[in-house]
C-alpha cells in the first residue's frame, strides 16, 4: 500500500500557485473587455469664392476677343468675348459679384472706338469697343460695371460683344493686338 503524506507547506504552495494563475487569467479577461471611447473633432472654414471659365485665383483667363482675318480695307468686324459662349462665372451661394472693365493698353488711340489694337510691326491702330448687347448699341466704357445676380447654385454668363472699326485705305496689313484689364469683385 502506498501512503501519501501531504505537508501543509506543499499544499500552500499549490494553492498559492493556483490563486496566481486564476488572478492572471481573470486580469487578462478583464483587460480585453475594457473599452475607451471619445470623439474626433472635424472642421473646415469656407470663404466666399468665384471662378471664371472654370479657373480660380488672383489672375485668370477671362477669354479672348478674336475678330478673325479681314482685308486691310475692312469697314467693321464683329466678335464675342470667349468665342460664342461668353464669360462663365460661378460663385458660392449668396455672392453678388461685379464685373468691371478697367482699361486696355491703347485706349483712345483710334476713334470712334474706346480701345485700340496696335499693329505689332508699326504704329497703326484698329479701334474697337465692347458692348453688352448683340445689336452693339450699349457700349461698355472704361470703368463701367456689370452687376451679376446673387448666386444660388448655377453658373451665370457675362456676354460681351466687340466691334472693330476699320479705316479703309489707311491701315497697313499686319497683326494688331491689345490686352484689356478686367476685374471680378465680390
Amino acid at each position: 500500500m502506498l501512503t501519501l503524506n501531504y505537508s501543509r507547506t506543499s499544499y500552500s504552495r499549490i494553492t498559492g500557485l493556483g490563486t496566481v494563475i486564476a488572478a492572471l487569467t481573470f486580469s487578462h479577461s478583464t483587460l480585453e473587455a475594457q473599452t475607451v471611447s471619445g470623439t474626433i473633432d472635424a472642421s473646415i472654414t469656407l470663404e466666399d469664392a468665384c471662378s471664371v471659365n472654370g479657373e480660380e485665383g488672383a489672375a485668370v483667363d477671362f477669354g479672348s476677343l478674336a475678330f478673325g482675318t479681314h482685308s486691310a480695307l475692312f469697314d467693321q468686324a464683329d466678335a464675342q468675348v470667349a468665342g460664342g459662349g461668353g464669360i462663365t462665372v460661378l460663385c458660392s451661394p449668396g455672392v453678388t459679384p461685379t464685373f468691371t472693365l478697367l482699361s486696355g493698353l491703347h485706349d483712345n488711340q483710334a476713334s470712334p472706338a474706346t480701345h485700340a489694337m496696335q499693329d505689332t510691326a508699326a504704329t497703326a491702330f484698329v479701334g474697337y469697343t465692347l458692348y453688352t448687347d448683340t445689336a452693339r448699341t450699349e457700349a461698355l466704357a472704361v470703368n463701367d460695371t456689370i452687376i451679376l445676380s446673387a448666386f444660388a447654385s448655377t453658373p451665370q454668363t457675362i456676354d460681351l460683344y466687340g466691334r472693330a472699326f476699320g479705316d479703309p485705305g489707311n491701315l497697313p496689313a499686319g497683326t494688331y493686338e491689345d490686352t484689356l484689364n478686367v476685374e471680378l469683385s465680390w
